[in-house]
């Protein structure tokens, strides 16, 4: 099969057998889409965005196996089944409970990577609004502002959030001048 006159093969990133391979496939049907009608070249092309011990595994295919595509997708998934990413389910986001002496914003960022790897549509915004809340400490001031009004979606739980830890960014350089004027004016003192 003669590739078509304005291929131009791309640069994969290789496929190290530890990550998912759904998203390998996915990501590579990305890079390769312009010729997605060309299952031939799709096939030729798909071991050049393989790893050195997972090109092997292709290499050790058996000759003439292969007929298309969707096969060759088959059997890749597989054969790499093992290292499928598990879907998160919502009670996941119910045991992060913010730490003590932890940022606002580092727990939200923790957070929201929880609530990015939950499949689609198995939690809603209200739910993710509340477990949220719930896992703040019971005298966090945001959690206070959360109870008596409740945001209605998530854009609105984002910018409370935003708004809480730009207080508390504010506060900080109040409290290191009172620390430091405190110590100046012990220091008059003796």
């Amino acid at each position: 099969m003669r590739p078509p006159k304005k291929f131009t093969p791309q640069k994969f990133t290789s496929y190290n057998g530890k990550s998912d391979p759904l998203t390998h496939i996915s990501h590579y049907w990305q890079m390769i889409s312009l010729w997605s009608r060309y299952e031939a070249l799709m096939c030729k092309v798909f071991p050049s965005s393989l790893g050195e011990s997972r090109l092997r595994w292709f290499d050790r295919l058996p000759a003439e196996s292969i007929y298309n595509w969707k096969q060759l997708s088959e059997e890749f998934l597989a054969r790499f089944f093992s290292n499928t990413k598990i879907p998160k389910e919502p009670d996941t986001l119910l045991g992060l409970l913010k730490e003590h002496e932890e940022t606002l914003r580092n727990y939200a960022r923790r957070y929201w990577e929880e609530y990015n790897d939950l499949e689609e549509n198995v939690c809603s915004e209200q739910m993710a609004i509340m477990s949220f809340k719930h896992d703040l400490r019971p005298e966090s001031k945001l959690r206070q502002s959360l109870t008596k009004r409740r945001p209605t979606a998530l854009k609105d739980l984002r910018a409370r959030i935003k708004q809480y830890a730009r207080l508390v960014d504010d506060q900080i350089p109040i409290e290191v001048a009172s620390t430091e004027q405190t110590a100046r004016n012990k220091r008059r003192a003796d």
